[in-house]
C-alpha cells in the first residue's frame, strides 16, 4: 500500500496516495512508512505543521526508520532552521553512519548555519566515501575559501579538476581563489576557462567582465558581459555594469538608462545598482529623476564613496550648494584616492563662503 501510495504521490495524486496511506494504518498501525507518506501528502497541501506531526510519529514508532530524520531536515533547511535540520541528520547518523543522503544534508545544514569548521569536518567524511567525486572537492575548496584558507582552496579546486578537467564550477571558484590573492591574470584564465566549458554559466562572463573593466579592457567587458546575458538575462551583475559602461566609456544613455532599469527591478535594494540607474539619469539630464536613485544608494550603503560623489554631483546640479558640499566631502574621506579628487577639491573651494 505504501508503495502504491509513492507511486500516486509521484503523479500528484495527493487523494490516492493519502487513501493508500490510511489503508496500511488500517493494516499496521504501527507501520512508521505510512506516516512518512501522510505527511508528504501534507507537504503537498500546504499544511506543514501536520506533515511534521506525521514524521515525528513515524520516528517514535521506529526510531532506526531513517527517512523521517531526513524529509525533517530537508524541510528545516528549506525554512532557515538549520540548527534542527543538523540535530534530525545527528540523531539519523547514529541508526546509519553510512546511508546516503544523510551526510550530504548535515554538510548543506552546517553551510547554512554558517558552521565552516564543522562543514569542512563533514566534507572530509564525504571525500573519504567518495574520493573521486570532484563536486565534493570543490565543496570543500569553497569552505576553505570561506575560512580564509585560499592556497587550501585553490588545492581542493585543482584536485576537483584534475578528477574531472570539465567541471567548470572548480575553474569558476579557481578564480576567485586566484583573485584573492590579487593573481588577475590567473584568475581571469580560470573565469574564460569555466565559461568556455559550460557556455551558459552567467557568473564566470560576468566575473571575467568585472576583470576587463578594471583594467579598463573596454571592448572585451562588454564581449563578456554579453556573453553573461545570453546565458542568463537576469544576471544583475552584467546589466548594471553594462549599463555603467554605456552611461561612461561607450556613451549610449538610452541604453545605459534601459539596462540600469531592468537591473533595479530584479535587485531594487542593492546600493550599486541604484548608484549606476542614478548616475545614468543624471548623464541623460534627468537630474531630478536621478536624486531620488542616487539617494536611496547612499542609504543602502553609506560608506561608497563612489554614491556620495554621484549624490553630490547632483545636489549640486539643483542648487544645493550645502548638501552638495557635504556629500562631496563625505566622498574624500571615504575614498582619499577618489579618481576625481582634484576636481571634487576645486569645486569645494568655489562653494566656500
Amino acid at each position: 500500500m505504501v508503495w502504491l501510495g509513492d507511486i500516486a504521490l509521484s503523479r500528484k495524486d495527493l487523494g490516492l496516495a493519502e487513501s493508500y496511506a490510511r489503508q496500511a494504518q488500517m493494516i499496521d498501525a504501527g507501520h512508521p512508512a505510512s506516516h512518512a507518506l501522510l505527511a508528504l501528502v501534507h507537504e503537498g497541501r500546504n499544511d506543514p505543521a501536520r506533515a511534521e506531526e506525521e514524521l515525528r510519529t513515524a520516528i517514535r514508532l521506529e526510531p532506526s526508520y531513517i527517512p523521517p530524520y531526513l524529509l525533517l531536515a530537508r524541510r528545516y533547511l528549506a525554512i532557515n532552521r538549520a540548527d534542527d535540520a543538523i540535530a534530525q541528520c545527528q540523531a539519523a547518523l547514529r541508526f546509519a553512519p553510512q546511508r546516503p543522503g544523510i551526510r550530504e544534508t548535515l554538510l548543506l545544514a552546517y553551510i547554512q548555519a554558517g558552521r565552516i569548521p564543522e562543514a569542512i569536518t563533514e566534507a572530509h567524511a564525504l571525500i573519504k566515501q567518495r574520493p573521486r567525486d570532484p563536486a565534493l572537492h570543490n565543496t570543500l575548496g569553497a569552505l576553505y575559501g570561506r575560512s580564509g584558507d585560499p592556497s587550501q582552496a585553490a588545492r581542493e579546486f585543482q584536485e576537483a579538476l584534475r578528477l574531472d578537467p570539465k567541471f567548470s564550477p572548480a575553474y569558476l571558484n579557481l578564480g576567485d581563489s586566484y583573485l584573492v590573492r590579487n593573481d588577475r591574470a590567473r584568475a581571469l584564465q580560470s573565469y574564460l576557462e569555466a565559461g568556455r566549458l559550460t557556455p551558459m554559466l552567467a557568473e564566470a562572463h560576468r566575473r571575467a567582465g568585472d576583470l576587463y573593466l578594471a583594467d579598463k579592457r573596454i571592448d572585451e567587458a562588454l564581449a563578456a558581459y554579453t556573453r553573461a546575458l545570453i546565458a542568463d538575462p537576469k544576471a544583475v551583475g552584467a546589466l548594471t555594469n553594462l549599463a555603467r559602461i554605456y552611461t561612461e566609456e561607450r556613451r549610449d544613455l538610452k541604453q545605459a538608462v534601459e539596462l540600469a532599469q531592468r537591473a533595479e527591478s530584479l535587485a531594487p535594494r542593492d546600493w550599486y545598482v541604484q548608484d549606476v540607474l542614478g548616475w545614468s539619469l543624471y548623464e541623460s539630464g534627468k537630474i531630478d529623476e536621478a536624486v531620488p536613485h542616487l539617494e536611496e544608494a547612499k542609504r543602502l550603503e553609506p560608506q561608497a564613496a563612489r554614491a556620495r560623489y554621484h549624490l553630490g554631483t547632483a545636489y549640486l546640479k539643483q542648487g544645493m550648494k550645502s548638501e552638495a558640499a557635504s556629500e562631496l566631502r563625505a566622498a574624500l574621506s571615504l575614498a582619499p584616492n577618489l579618481p576625481q579628487r582634484d576636481a571634487v577639491e576645486r569645486i569645494l573651494s568655489d562653494l566656500l563662503p
